[in-house]
């Protein structure tokens, strides 16, 4: 089974998770429960049950609010203080113009309110960050609760005010019914509102959120505005326990409200947080902290309890990692030394991989791979997105340690069982986000990739020496960057090839390359193949993954195949031609992969005149018609995706028009734009286009529920059914709505995205580089979507770099360069054509 499988496997489980978790919370306050009364027989009195549902109650209805911060990714840390201020400032409007007790519970509602609404505009238009922000605030209305008072309590006479905190019915306290009342208005609120799709979106995701339309600010300001108006309404519960307002009310609030969020499964990570949990969370700590008081403990040792409970509760949300430490650690046992360093008679080194298998809970993800790698040679390893690509880098990088098979680096038995054992063995990955320092220069960043950094007498670090090791590997290389380049200054060529350089400065023989020419120009794509030419020529071996077939055959003597987790054969390149390398990976015969189909055009949809943007874009004219794909090509800079945005109205253009149908949207309107039927699917799904804490469901109709909704509530059912019938007709895989898309492989996560937009029924389909990073077959799927698409009239205007691709699935090709239209081409054309055009005016 792939390796995608086993994250679908551990993600679907994903509600039953939480439940136990929930589940698991609840026995523990029933044993805290039972522990107390057997210690203290007192502690099981009604009174003070009552006791412990007060103090839960006003931490419960601040920390529901506080659970929906942290889930929009925030922090507050000024509830206790807005409560204390709150409450002080409400008395005071009382005692002076004898308010009755309703419009004060009002007043003391809006005072949190407003303060909570300086929090968001601090935060979501001035951009200061939520800690600091909610810092000043905290300090600011505790200053304004004791100066307002004097420093003294003042007495409140209205028995409707202080009914709330002082009752209770049936014995049950009004303000634990109060917070029960709150815990049910949380829940429909973040489950069954767009507001709280919104939320959980904004969280998880805010660059995809604002792509998909969503007023992330408003949102944003909205959640803190709330958090404000909750401590206000604990300090209308706090004052009627004690009669009084008090201004050193809410001291340590925000601790509790923050710990019990993150007991009931809130991640400061955001986009999660489960009401409940909080709720069970609020009444462990009101549990706890009475049971340590009747113990007569002092507050010292409780603050280290509470601390505790956070500690353990944010370990049992990161058990992998904490399991995957103790592993490797296990691993790493008397195993550090044992690696060949002299190379063999021969000169080559071989890493021989005997019948590896990867098990995760349930599910094989590598299933006894062999396979070798030599130096001198470039072996590309391919497969579709799930394959087990991924994995297998794992286990060369030593983050994962194989449960069967043996590796072998000439000739002798090794074991990897952390990532410094493999740079050890000459290993060395790179990846698609570089391991870099921006910070540092190039000759630091290459200096950190040694053993042992070189110091003057064993203290001082020798920058000297550093540069001239520096300068001795990149003049070998003949990379043309200066040692003493920042890394934040240069370009991502440059960057990678910095990273080849830091491989080669630990003295690696095997680097594996990670889809390393995903976001590089053109020059620099062919200058990294000329890198790898001067790296083979040094008798290194270059493991190279990529989805391209251009680059494999360009680059590669022979290719491994994985799918499904196994080896499914290996290639000789270029003998073997790419249809049948194709079918090797997908274990079926897809033909073309860029499918073409015919289809009649209809009127123009899309009218582009005379529009420039600033300086990126200069004079672009261009149509689209029903039924019609043109491919916007040129290399990268051209402008491609500055144009799709400004169509779109994610992006403000300063002259010109952009119609649709004869009707012309404003510049930088992506709501005028959506509404009158334009969808764009953004070139990085990862930042813009999908919510991976959310489920399939949730990602397809984050669009379509804007419309389809009632005073703003969800309908689930018709969600449910918009989502069963997406998911069928996009095919993807797994088929489970409740599926979280972060689990996903690439192609289906590009599928995701598609979807959510197709879900909203456009008439023109922006496309920027749709099938970047995906798999061949997932390649083929999308584009048969896209010709079907085309088929029912309508219009697609697609960028893509894979002149391939763009010449096999384009009715129609306009080719930019330097922000202006160089021309046209008809279907037919040659990629000779399409480059010369694309250099017109460069």
């Amino acid at each position: 089974m792939s390796e995608n499988s086993v994250n679908v496997a551990m993600k679907s489980k994903e509600k039953r998770k939480t439940i136990k978790q929930e589940m698991v919370l609840f026995a523990i306050i029933l044993f805290s429960v039972a522990v107390f009364g057997v210690a203290t027989p007192d502690y099981l009195s009604p009174a003070n049950l009552l006791n412990i549902g007060q103090q839960t109650a006003v931490i419960a209805t601040v920390a529901y609010a506080m659970t929906a911060v942290i889930i929009c990714k925030g922090i507050d840390i000024s509830v206790g203080s807005v409560l204390a201020a709150s409450g002080i400032l409400a008395a005071l409007v009382m005692q002076s113009t004898g308010m009755p007790g309703w419009m004060a519970i009002i007043a003391v509602v809006l005072i949190g309110a407003v303060f909570g609404l300086l929090n968001g505009v601090l935060i979501s238009y001035i951009n200061i960050s939520p800690f600091v922000t909610t810092l000043a605030v905290y300090a600011f209305a505790r200053g304004v609760a004791l100066s307002f008072s004097g420093s003294q309590s003042i007495s409140i006479d209205s028995p409707l005010y202080l009914w709330f905190g002082s009752t209770d019915i049936a014995g049950v306290p009004v303000s634990l019914v109060v917070a029960v009342v709150l815990a049910l208005l949380w829940l429909f609120l973040l489950n069954r509102t767009i507001f709280g799709r919104w939320l959980y979106a904004t969280g998880g995701n805010e660059d995809a959120a604002k792509a998909s339309l969503i007023p992330v600010r408003k949102v944003r300001t909205l959640i803190y505005v709330l958090a404000g108006a909750s401590a206000g309404l604990g300090a209308l519960l706090t004052t009627g326990r004690v009669g009084s307002a008090q201004p050193l009310a809410g001291i340590g609030l925000e601790f509790s409200a923050i710990t019990a969020a993150i007991i009931g499964g809130a991640r400061l990570a955001g986009g999660k947080g489960s009401i409940l949990g909080t709720a069970l969370g609020a009444l462990l700590l009101g549990v706890v902290n009475t049971g340590l008081s009747f113990l007569q403990v002092s507050q010292q040792v409780n603050y280290f309890f509470t601390g505790g409970f956070v500690l353990i509760a944010v370990l049992l949300s990161q058990r992998e990692t904490f399991h995957g430490w103790k592993v490797s650690k296990l691993f790493d046992r008397g195993t550090r030394s044992h690696f060949p360093r002299v190379e063999p008679e021969t000169g080559q080194r071989v890493l021989e991989l005997k019948g590896i298998s990867k098990i995760f809970p349930g599910v094989k993800a590598l299933s006894e791979v062999s396979m070798n790698l030599r130096s001198g040679e470039v072996v590309a390893l391919v497969g579709e997105n799930g394959a087990g690509k991924s994995t297998l880098v794992k286990v060369l990088s030593g983050i994962h340690q194989p449960e069967e098979g043996s590796l072998w680096l000439d000739g002798q038995h090794v074991i990897l069982a952390s990532p410094a054992d493999s740079r050890r063995a000459g290993i060395s990955i790179i990846h698609q986000h570089f391991s870099l320092i921006p910070e540092l220069s190039v000759a630091e960043n290459l200096a950190l990739a040694q053993a042992h950094l070189p110091k003057r007498f064993g203290v001082a670090l020798n920058r000297k020496l550093m540069r001239n090791r520096a300068k001795m590997l990149i003049d070998e290389l003949q990379l043309g960057i200066s040692p003493d380049a920042k890394v934040a200054n240069l370009t991502i060529g440059q960057c990678q090839m910095v990273e080849v350089a830091k491989a080669m400065m630990a003295d690696a023989w095997l680097i594996v390359m990670d889809e390393p020419t995903s976001a590089l120009t053109n020059p620099e794509r062919d200058q990294l193949y000329l890198l790898i030419e001067r790296l083979i020529k040094r008798n290194c071996s270059v493991l190279y993954i990529s989805h391209k077939m251009q680059e494999i055959y360009t680059l590669a003597s022979r290719a491994v195949v994985l799918r499904d987790g196994k080896h499914a054969g290996e290639a000789a390149i270029p003998a073997t031609s790419e249809s049948a390398l194709i079918n090797m990976m997908v274990g079926r015969d897809i033909g073309n992969v860029f499918p073409w189909s015919k289809a009649e055009l209809g009127e123009s949809l899309l009218q582009v005149t005379n529009l420039s943007a600033g300086g990126l874009l200069l004079d672009i004219n261009l149509e689209v018609k029903q039924g019609e794909l043109v491919a916007l090509t040129g290399l990268m800079g051209s402008g491609r995706t500055e144009l799709l945005r400004c169509i779109s109205g994610q992006e403000i253009f300063n002259h010109g028009t952009v119609s649709l149908q004869g009707k012309e949207l404003l510049s930088g309107n992506a709501w005028m734009a959506s509404r009158l039927g334009v969808a764009y699917v953004p070139e990085d799904r990862h930042k813009e286009g999908f919510i991976s804490t959310m489920s399939l469901e949730d990602n397809i109709a984050l669009r379509w529920i804007w419309h389809n909704s009632r005073a703003g509530i969800l309908a689930r059912s018709n969600i449910a059914e918009l989502a069963k019938s997406m998911i069928a007709k996009l095919g993807v895989r797994p088929a489970n709505p409740e599926t979280l898309a972060g689990s996903l492989s690439g192609g289906n996560q590009q599928k995701i995205v598609i979807g959510k937009w197709l879900a909203t029924a456009p008439h023109l389909l922006l496309l920027d580089e749709p099938t970047n990073g995906v798999d061949v077959g997932a390649k083929f799927e999308i584009h048969s979507l896209i010709a079907g698409l085309k088929q029912q009239g309508m219009g697609i205007l697609m960028v893509s770099s894979e002149l391939p691709e763009a010449l096999g699935v384009a009715d129609r090709i306009v080719v930019l360069s330097a922000g202006r239209i160089a021309g046209q081409l008809p279907r037919g054309a040659t990629e000779e054509q399409v480059m010369k055009l694309a250099f017109k005016y460069v």
